[in-house]
């Protein structure tokens, strides 16, 4: 790869369209200083580095370096990464802003492995775009290191290259193995029969976990199987061929199923909003008879209410009444009596004057 200075290339993600990072390079890139521009890979990275990063870009922002292209973007993104941004060219420095990234991927090119002055530069940059508790995975030819290393121990010498720049650091040896593998009966999940696996003994490749917080921002499980690499030179067998043939007719007629029940569930799903809307309708309607059915309820209760004031205020004047009539009655009576004591007292005098009771009348 042709080592090109940053000439303000808008950051693209891995499927080719524009990321969502803006670019803000911390510095520009003198024309004396082109010559010291890194190259950030050598080659693309394969799906084995891709499928060992899945577990770390779950929720993250992931900025791969490899420039490479192909399914790997797709693969973290399936793995629930919030989106993989590329540089879209090589050299420094990086399209992105500060702090904008959680995990940074890519390989180190075995100039920027045996050039100081490169090394810290790239790793100066990695380290600016990278959140506080962010992290990157970095990966390295063990042939390169072997020429730096001199006979020494691979791993000890990529963690202390790597601690000069970052606090904490792990190292993991990727180890082409071969093995026989199938799918577990009643399910998708693909298993290794670690048996029958011939282990390579010497990595081809060793990766660097880094980041610049005081304590790991990540898991490692205790084993690690890393695939068998595109670099691997066996060649498949006439069997082996037919087996993946089968396998991908098996995949293709798995997807066809899936896009028909995908297709179902649509239908579904349409004929349920419809049947939904249609509900809507029937409760909006029904809301609407029950709104009107409480208002004349409360207009038969409030007729009701004067009703019975009319009718108290009835009984209170029938009462009022009797009561006029009883005292009327009395008054009668009263009248009655004293118009019989007159005539008692009338008839008493005509008969002291000698006249007959009830004369004259």
């Amino acid at each position: 790869m042709s080592e090109i200075p940053y000439d303000d290339s808008q950051p693209v993600s891995a499927s080719g369209q524009s990321g969502s990072a803006e670019a803000v390079p911390s510095a520009p890139v003198a024309a004396a200083d082109s010559a010291a521009a890194v190259s950030l890979a050598e080659a693309p990275l394969g799906l084995a580095f891709y499928l060992f990063v899945e577990p770390f870009s779950g929720g993250k922002v992931v900025v791969d370096l490899s420039l490479g292209g192909g399914p790997g973007g797709e693969i973290l993104r399936k793995a629930g990464a919030v989106d993989v941004l590329s540089p879209g060219k090589p050299g420094l420095p990086l399209p992105f802003p500060d702090g904008g990234a959680d995990v940074v991927i890519g390989s180190v090119a075995t100039t920027a492995l045996g050039d100081d002055r490169r090394r810290a530069a790239l790793f100066s940059e990695i380290r600016r775009i990278m959140r506080p508790d962010g992290m990157c995975i970095l990966r390295a030819t063990a042939l390169a290191l072997e020429g730096l290393a001199v006979g020494g121990s691979l791993r000890a010498m990529l963690t202390d290259m790597m601690l000069e720049h970052f606090a904490t650091v792990d190292i993991v040896e990727e180890t082409p193995f071969r093995a026989v593998s199938y799918f577990v009966p009643g399910s998708d999940d693909l298993a290794v029969s670690e048996a029958m696996a011939k282990v390579g003994g010497k990595p081809s490749h060793l990766l660097a976990l880094c980041t610049s917080a005081l304590e790991r921002t990540w898991h490692l499980s205790e084993s690690l199987l890393v695939p068998l690499g595109p670099g691997d030179e066996a060649i498949p067998g006439e069997g082996e061929l037919a087996a993946w043939r089968a396998e991908v007719e098996r995949l293709t007629l798995a997807n066809v199923a899936v896009a028909r029940e995908r297709d179902q569930l649509r239908e579904r799903q349409m004929t349920m909003q419809d049947q939904s809307e249609r509900l809507g309708k029937t409760v909006a309607a029904l809301r609407r008879d029950v709104e009107r059915y409480l208002r004349q309820i409360s207009d038969d209760a409030a007729a009701r209410e004067l009703l019975t004031l009319d009718r108290d205020q009835m009984r209170r004047k029938l009462t009022a009444l009797e009561t006029a009539a009883e005292s009327v009655d009395r008054d009668i009576e009263r009248q009655k009596s004293t118009v019989q004591a007159l005539r008692k007292e009338v008839d008493r005098l005509r008969a002291a004057r000698g006249q007959s009771p009830g004369a004259g009348r």
